[in-house]
């Protein structure tokens, strides 16, 4: 039967085959954890159970469909593209997470050369030139701006 299927339909069965054995797994440990908090408890066998089958429906409803479409004029190249979408999309989010991850460490780096200048452990030039505060407090209290601090 499996055999029967289309290519895109096959690949999905493998990933999808794949993803129950980590849901398998991740449901065990999970289980361990909640009995190791809660040692009176029951788990989460019976909450988690209900999601594994709903899985299971899901896959085998889209590999159905998937197979469906490969009957069709551009069929295969319609469901190759319906299968690989989810990897485009996680590989643009996987891009754009290390780019904000990037930039955060180059301002936090930035961050702390500001923080150092202003402690007085970066150059003197710095420390000589006082910002006061506009009309409101204290004029000769000098002013350190929120985001230096």
């Amino acid at each position: 039967m499996i055999m029967n299927l289309c290519k895109p339909a096959q690949v999905y069965l493998a990933l999808s085959f794949i993803s129950i054995i980590f849901y398998l797994i991740s449901m065990g440990e999970v289980n361990n954890k909640v009995l190791e908090a809660e040692p009176d408890g029951t788990g989460i066998h019976h909450y988690t159970g209900g999601g594994l089958v709903v899985n299971i429906l899901f896959t085998i409803i889209w590999i159905c469909l998937l197979n469906y479409i490969c009957q069709f004029k551009y069929g295969k190249n319609i469901a190759w593209f319906i299968v690989l979408l989810p990897f485009f999309f996680m590989s643009l989010i996987f891009v754009g997470l290390v780019c904000a991850v990037s930039f955060i460490a180059l301002q936090t780096s930035k961050n702390k050369i500001l923080k150092s200048k202003v402690n007085g452990k970066g150059s003197t030039e710095t420390m000589k030139k006082k910002v006061y505060k506009p009309i409101i407090g204290n004029k000769n209290e000098p002013y350190v701006s929120e985001l230096l601090r």
